[in-house]
């Protein structure tokens, strides 16, 4: 049987999954309008929905000022599942982010946040120039996972360079047999691809099973001495593992391992 697609539920459920991280402490205080914004939004918005219209693609438009999408098409709502004919016109994130596979969502945040982070320490007048390039897994209303390619680009900057309007446009990914999120940023004057660091440290984190399984311990306050008796191996060998899985992902202590750990998607 489907699940519930009528959007006005799912938008009031009790525990709502949230996984975009809060972009606010990396833009400017406050945003500043020139005043002329709702004719920007605008004219954004009729030129995406005519672009939408001959599109296979699904598209969303988003504002980061009150965090919500403010415009999204149809065949975004389909990708996901929903049937959005009682749809209104400001949906939150929540929305889709709970369609998100679990295994995917802390590095997708991570990745997003990251993202922001690198667009925002460009010069104002630069911001525009670049796109972000994601693959993660969604959940269908039926229960299988498919893999998605996301491009996210900025529209429009208010006054004092904040990000105000991005928009999205999604895909079924032509490689189905991947697991986890790929993310990077394009230049699109120059065509430079920037890697970013929680990728980086993605590429090098080829954790063995034993490894993945002592971190595991380690993330439910597991000592090595205890780790040793419930894996009977010594305790130098647990911390041997240990030491490799600290090197793996760039770790100086057994917290920031399992930070990073969560953010790349090897953890839950």
């Amino acid at each position: 049987m489907r699940g519930n697609t009528d959007l006005s539920l799912q938008k009031s459920s009790a525990n709502p999954v949230r996984i975009a991280p809060d972009y606010m402490p990396l833009l400017n205080r406050y945003y500043d309008f020139d005043g002329v914004e709702p004719g920007r939004l605008d004219k954004q918005l009729a030129l995406i929905r005519t672009v939408a219209q001959f599109s296979s693609s699904g598209m969303t438009v988003y504002d980061l000022q009150k965090q919500t999408h403010v415009y999204v098409s149809r065949n975004f709502y389909q990708l996901y599942g929903y049937d959005f004919s009682e749809a209104g016109s400001c949906i939150p994130n929540e929305v889709f982010d709970q369609k998100i596979h679990p295994d995917d969502r802390h590095a997708l945040a991570r990745s997003g946040y990251d993202a922001m982070k690198y667009v925002m320490a460009q010069p104002a007048h630069l911001r525009k120039q670049f796109k972000m390039l994601t693959e993660y897994r969604i959940i269908t209303s039926d229960g299988a996972a498919i893999r998605v390619t996301e491009q996210h680009q900025v529209l429009e900057l208010d006054a004092s360079g904040n990000i105000w309007l991005s928009l999205g446009v999604i895909d079924i990914s032509p490689d189905q047999t991947a697991a986890g999120t790929k993310c990077q940023i394009v230049n699109l004057d120059t065509g430079e691809l920037i890697q970013l660091e929680n990728n980086r440290i993605a590429d090098n984190a080829r954790l063995t099973a034993r490894e993945r399984e002592i971190l595991g311990m380690i993330g439910k306050g597991k000592l090595s001495k205890e780790i040793s008796a419930l894996l009977d191996i010594s305790v130098h060998t647990v911390n041997t593992h240990r030491q490799r899985i600290l090197e793996k992902l760039r770790a100086d202590n057994s917290i920031e391992a399992l930070q990073s750990a969560k953010m790349i998607g090897l953890l839950a």
